[in-house]
């Protein structure tokens, strides 16, 4: 893979769990968001800043999953994390 890289949280979340999945609220904009239990994973993983192949390679050790699957749903995940501005994506240049 030529394009790794590094995440980070950056939006502010008020955070809690029920039955094992995340709810966000962004105190800034107000939005709400309901995490499945796959973006919980993720988003718990994010306590600080990881590649993407790490988080690739922690879930598919979690998770039953091939590794290209598991890197297609990952990137479009933090595609969205990153335009609702709660992660950022420090790429790096080519």
């Amino acid at each position: 893979m030529t394009d790794d890289p590094m995440v980070r949280r950056s939006g502010e979340l008020l955070e809690a769990e029920v039955d094992g999945e995340l709810v966000g609220l962004n105190v800034v904009t107000g939005t709400c968001y309901g995490f499945n239990g796959t973006a919980t994973a993720v988003w718990r993983r994010l306590d600080q800043p990881k590649s993407v192949s790490e988080l690739r390679d922690s879930l598919i050790e979690e998770f039953e999953v091939e590794p290209d699957v598991c890197e297609r749903e990952l990137r479009e995940l933090l595609d969205q994390l990153e335009k609702d501005g709660l992660v950022e994506l420090q790429r790096t240049a080519a």
